[in-house]
């Protein structure tokens, strides 16, 4: 699955490149993620934890990650499965930041991820991966936005379990965009 997408966050480049450089602090502004520590290639271990209503399914993994603090761009490499119907999910993000010429002072942060989904994922993934993505990267440029309007220093991850990503409420936004597709799609039927 394919995924291209952007977003505005406060902040010039060289601030906003230092501050996803910290990867700890990046995992807090996504939904269901926590960092668990680091193995001995320091690749960064953790999960997410995804609900579908009352059932949790944790996702165990490693993440890899390469920053070039001068040229504004990263990528990350990461690999996780669920003991779930082998649900299992591989994924390379590429990003990329410039000024953001219609909010002076911000970044846009430019995202390009693929990502192989195997077992249960796999279908969803082939019928609505990419609307779920959309509407997981909004949720996540929002809590980057927020965490990035002060310049206080990162406050300290708290020590219980992350809140988990609520696929349902990320699932009522898909049907949204898709309801307005197609009133969008009815509206040139008729002209």
């Amino acid at each position: 699955m394919h995924f291209e997408g952007e977003f505005s966050v406060p902040g010039k480049p060289d601030d906003v490149i230092r501050r996803f450089a910290d990867v700890e602090r990046m995992a807090r502004c996504m939904p269901g993620a926590v960092i668990e520590g680091r193995d001995e290639q320091g690749n960064y271990l953790g999960g997410m934890i995804v609900a579908f209503g009352p059932k949790k399914i944790k996702f165990k993994g490693r993440v890899s990650v390469a920053t070039d603090t001068a040229a504004h761009t990263g990528s990350l490499h990461g690999r996780g499965a669920a003991d779930m119907r082998a649900a299992r999910v591989g994924v390379h993000i590429n990003y990329a930041l410039r000024d953001d010429p219609a909010a002076p002072g911000s970044t846009l942060v430019k995202l390009t991820s693929d990502a192989e989904l195997g077992g249960v994922l796999a279908d969803f993934a082939r019928t609505g991966g990419v609307p779920f993505a959309n509407a997981l990267m909004q949720d996540f440029s929002k809590r980057v936005a927020e965490e990035f309007a002060t310049e206080a220093p990162p406050r300290e991850a708290p020590p219980s379990q992350p809140v988990p990503l609520a696929a349902h409420g990320l699932l009522w936004q898909v049907i949204r965009a898709k309801l307005a597709q197609f009133a969008r799609w009815l509206g040139l039927a008729r002209a």
